[in-house]
């Protein structure tokens, strides 16, 4: 039986997908909306995107079952997001599901009263009951049976949530006066690379990812950082000789399942190869490295051949499996090499891209778990890529790939994902002299300053197939008002900036996320963590500085000032912004707030923070011991956890030798845990103590943490 609901109105690739699930789904809007309140009926609430596996699975398993769709259908009134059409929509009740639940994802799935506030949510849920844990039906039955018979209850959830969403909507002031100087932002810089691995470069442990927004701060802040250039190049090397570049098509993939950048999660994303072209394009520039302009020309050159519409304007993202098989078409197998080259090409291209060294990928979904293929990867580094012979091979079997099937591309425009590449390719024009980059650049920012502009000179969002949709969102305006000043178009940035002041920015200092007005939020929020994106109001405080609005750009650092300190390693960008202003402009002085943080709500972020206090003693004048004191119901992850996907506690220590560090044994530390830590040699001044941990309780797992903690020497 054929279904058709009403997505197959819409133009998201997304929604398109969903469009015959025999759910009768609704798009976001006022229809669903009137819906729920006239029917009576809770909202499901469901959101994810096109690239997205998980989203996937649980179409496959669930939302194209009839027999859950009958479920679906007459207990609820079914909404389908596209998070990168809606970010608000998605950034929202994503921030309520970490609150309820303390981790995030995507499928996200959430349930919500007629008046759109939420009062339960999670993520992927199964489509039957396993392990003493409830399925999707059974959820969906115990939802609308609380919604029917006791609506108090959850109504009063959803005021308890919806208050926690206000408050944290905000970003909270210091309870003291803080300056914020050169000390202030290179102490975040040296916590944010904390986590750097010097073994296989990168920052940070399974699974990795690009952390491009760290890597564009160590680019431009150049001055007090220690070992600057050895993390960029170890880092950038690593990356583009492992299997997360594409070492046929020229672009990357999304992130390395492993720590040693081998083994990629296949999605493409238009917005890190945006990124990391710019990162390749400037390191080239400071390091005089002709083999990072390479990577910039392959990233660019892939994304102008396979993500550039006919009129010039860039498509989002490659899924990341084909006929739900992952990895196709990227990995290989000895037999499918040897059929389409020579024996003496193929035996040259297994040397060169680790084929020699056995299979290295088993797909996480299917078949016996036993690695049969190969993700291509130069396990001896570059040496033999740029020979004419391995040009050569690589061009045919990058022919071969063409012609099997694709994964999907989804081809809509996103106005902020289009002005990361306009501004790439227009830094690597100049600076590589291609003339044809900084001609693609300027096409594609005509494109969208005459076709996502609207006649009062706002941006819309998305557009596909020439229809654009949906009101612009902070990042659209901040990227494509960066994206201008790097083409040098300074008439049409100002205007552009001004249009961005006016409709998100706030007199008390920031920018909300979404404009005024805005009538489908029950709460607007001001953001200012990368995601991996830059995080918008970062980008729009450093235009601010370029187009001469230093007032206006000072406030919005300070007020996000408090969340500066305590998670700064995930503001990159905002500390980017942060260091450029205070050497340009000097110190910026935050006055404290009389509000206590007892009267708000802990934010899932700081919530894993405070889950572990530290206690540290000397035990002689090598020795150090750290008492972590774990707070209940919570556990933290052993150093080494045995389930895979965890993240083991961890420490590192800077500025002098270890020859030792003792980690209590166990799968997972409660209550109390002693990590004993013996240096080589007497330390000359304070020591820096990195300690990372990953808090859970019995249902799931809060965000990742990393401290830094100074200590004098005994």
């Amino acid at each position: 039986m054929s279904y058709s609901n009403r997505l197959a109105r819409e133009t998201s690739p997304y929604l398109l997908q969903h469009a015959h699930n025999p759910v009768d789904w609704y798009p976001w809007g006022p229809e669903a909306f009137e819906a729920a309140r006239l029917q009576n009926k809770p909202i499901f609430l469901s959101v994810g995107y096109s690239t997205c596996y998980w989203c996937h699975v649980m179409e496959r398993q669930s939302f194209e079952n009839p027999a859950i769709a009958k479920e679906m259908n007459d207990r609820f009134i079914n909404i389908k997001v596209d998070r990168e059409e809606r970010p608000d929509v998605d950034q929202l009740y994503m921030t309520a599901v970490q609150v309820l639940t303390h981790h995030g994802g995507w499928p996200m799935s959430v349930f919500l009263l007629p008046n759109l506030r939420p009062f339960y949510g999670g993520t992927y849920f199964p489509p039957a009951d396993s392990h003493g844990r409830p399925g999707f039906v059974t959820l969906l039955k115990a939802i609308e049976d609380a919604y029917r018979n006791r609506r108090e209850d959850v109504n009063k959830s959803a005021d308890q949530i919806l208050n926690i969403l206000k408050q944290l909507a905000q970003p909270l002031a210091p309870s003291r006066e803080i300056t914020i100087d050169t000390h202030f932002v290179e102490n975040l810089i040296a916590r944010s690379t904390s986590d750097y691995d010097p073994v296989n470069g990168g920052f940070g442990s399974a699974p990795k990812f690009p952390r491009e927004t760290l890597l564009e701060l160590l680019l431009t802040e150049k001055s007090q950082i220690k070992n600057r250039k050895s993390q960029i190049k170890n880092s950038l090397d690593a990356m583009a000789n492992g299997g997360i570049r594409d070492h046929l098509g020229g672009g990357f993939h999304r992130y390395s399942t492993d720590a040693h950048w081998l083994v990629p999660h296949f999605e493409i994303m238009l917005y890190d190869n945006a990124m990391l072209g710019w990162i390749y394009t400037e390191a080239s520039r400071q390091f005089d490295e002709p083999r990072y302009a390479k990577v910039a020309r392959g990233i660019f050159d892939f994304v102008l051949r396979e993500m550039t519409s006919h009129d010039g304007a860039f498509y989002t993202a490659f899924d990341a499996e084909v006929d739900a098989m992952e990895g196709e078409p990227y990995v290989w197998t000895a037999d499918q090499v040897k059929q389409i080259l020579s024996r003496e090409e193929a035996d040259l291209f297994s040397k060169v891209y680790g084929l020699d060294r056995g299979p290295n990928f088993a797909d996480p979904h299917h078949g016996s778990g036993q690695p049969d293929k190969n993700v291509l990867y130069l396990p001896d580094g570059p040496a033999m890529e740029d020979d004419p012979r391995t040009v050569a091979i690589r061009r045919k079997l990058y022919e071969a790939r063409r012609k099997k099937k694709q994964p999907l591309l989804d081809t809509k425009i996103i106005t902020s994902w289009n002005a990361l590449m306009i501004r790439s390719l227009a830094h690597a024009g100049n600076l590589l002299k291609e003339e044809r980059y900084l001609a693609a650049a300027s096409q594609a920012a005509r494109l969208l300053l005459d076709h996502h502009k609207t006649p009062d000179g706002a941006l819309y969002r998305t557009s596909r197939d020439g229809q654009a949709k949906y009101a612009g969102f902070l990042d659209d305006y901040a990227f494509m008002v960066q994206a201008l000043l790097a083409l040098d178009w300074k008439d049409q940035a100002n205007e552009l900036a001004e249009v961005m002041v006016r409709k998100f920015g706030d007199e008390s200092g920031g920018f909300f996320f979404t404009e005024a007005g805005a009538a489908d939020l029950v709460v607007r929020q001001k953001v200012a963590s990368d995601s991996p994106l830059p995080s918008g109001n970062a980008v729009a405080t450093m235009c601010m500085l370029d187009l001469g609005h230093e007032r206006t750009a000072r406030k919005t650092i300070g007020i996000f000032v408090s969340q500066l300190q305590q998670q700064g390693e995930g503001m990159s960008a905002m500390v980017q912004a942060a260091m450029r202003c205070v050497r340009e402009q000097g110190p910026i002085l935050v006055n404290g707030s009389q509000q206590s943080e007892m009267d708000r709500p802990l934010s899932p972020r700081e919530l894993a923070e405070r889950v572990v206090r530290v206690e540290i003693r000397w035990l002689g004048e090598t020795e150090v011991e750290l008492t972590l004191n774990i707070l209940p119901p919570f556990h933290i992850n052993g150093h080494e956890p045995s389930t895979a996907g965890l993240v083991g506690t961890e420490v590192r220590v800077q500025d002098a030798r270890v020859a030792e560090i003792a980690y209590p044994h166990g799968d997972t530390y409660r209550g109390q845990a002693v990590i004993k830590i013996r240096l080589a040699d007497h330390p000359a001044g304070k020591v820096q103590i990195s300690l990372k941990y990953q808090a859970c309780d019995e249902s799931a797992c809060l965000e990742t943490v990393t401290r830094q903690i100074e200590i004098n020497r005994p």
